[in-house]
């Protein structure tokens, strides 16, 4: 088989699975698909309360909020990122990033994802996934979740950030295109798998392309002689 017709054998394979498990327990992503009505503010049409409030609850959980912005449709944005018990910031780290949606109506929740792991030697990042759905497409979510995400790149000292481009994304794949390289991502695409890769480097910190691709044959290499040896 080629490349392109196991990528394609992957997709189908996952979404039979995928189908599978949901008929036997159900779809465990159902809360984040479909619309919750808003729950009411605390103080009528006070957003300014209602974001200071949330946040305050938010962290009482050890839970962090990370970022505050407003779309161009009038609603307040929240970005906060979950905590564990077993959270270490000088090891590799699996970051899971929620959104609240405020306006005079009320709070959504909950809503949309993001899926990163962070390593700590190499201080590289991986977005998993970000779950942006329905009607909340193209509502200046995904861009405001991305200006978290780069906020955490600061914070982490972020060299290099990797991600795919599944065949599930490829039927919008033009616009996955421009949103990621309007964060100075390259978008690699192979239209013969419908699948893809994004890659970004913090120039700021000194990181290069270059240097990117030799930290990967390394890991490529350890990964190869592991399998050869055992670990």
């Amino acid at each position: 088989m080629t490349h392109g017709e196991i990528c394609k054998h992957n997709d189908e394979v996952k979404k039979v699975l995928c189908s599978m498990f949901k008929n036997l327990f159900g779809d465990p992503f159902s809360d984040l698909d479909r619309e919750h009505r808003p729950i009411p503010l605390k103080r009528i049409d006070d957003i300014n309360y209602e974001v200071e409030w949330r946040t305050v609850d938010i962290e009482k959980d050890g839970h962090k909020v990370i970022h505050v912005d407003q779309t161009r449709y009038g609603e307040t944005v929240m970005i906060y990122r979950l905590h564990h018990n077993d959270y270490n910031e000088s090891e590799d780290q699996s970051i899971h990033l929620r959104i609240k949606i405020v306006t005079s109506k009320g709070v959504k929740t909950p809503d949309s994802n993001a899926f990163l792991s962070f390593q700590h030697t190499n201080k590289s990042m991986r977005i998993s996934d970000i779950k942006i759905k329905g009607e909340r497409v193209s509502r200046g979510y995904g861009s405001i979740l991305m200006t978290a995400i780069m906020l955490l790149v600061d914070q982490l000292q972020v060299r290099y950030i990797t991600g795919w481009i599944s065949g599930v994304d490829w039927d919008h794949i033009d616009r996955s295109e421009h949103f990621y390289r309007k964060f100075g991502f390259d978008v690699e695409l192979n239209p013969e798998a419908q699948s893809g890769k994004i890659i970004w480097v913090n120039h700021a910190l000194g990181a290069t392309r270059e240097a990117f691709e030799r930290l990967k044959a390394e890991q490529e290499s350890l990964v190869d002689e592991e399998r050869l040896f055992g670990p």
